[in-house]
């Protein structure tokens, strides 16, 4: 479904995400910040991978 370096740009994209358990990156400013994993869930502010939480705001998110 997803390509690498796909980048998740709508809350359906990270719903299908988190759905298919796509492993993903954080990336804020063009550089990453956290290599990731699954997201767990997502609000309309933040998305939560792991034990940490990334605001959608500032940050992006890749399929790795």
């Amino acid at each position: 479904m997803f390509k690498s370096n796909q980048i998740l740009k709508t809350d359906a994209d990270i719903d299908n995400a988190m759905l298919f358990e796509s492993s993903v990156t954080v990336w804020q400013n063009s550089e990453i910040i956290d290599y990731g994993g699954k997201i767990t869930k997502h609000t309309k502010d933040a998305v939560f991978i792991n034990d940490g939480y990334y605001l959608k705001a500032v940050c992006e998110f890749k399929i790795r």
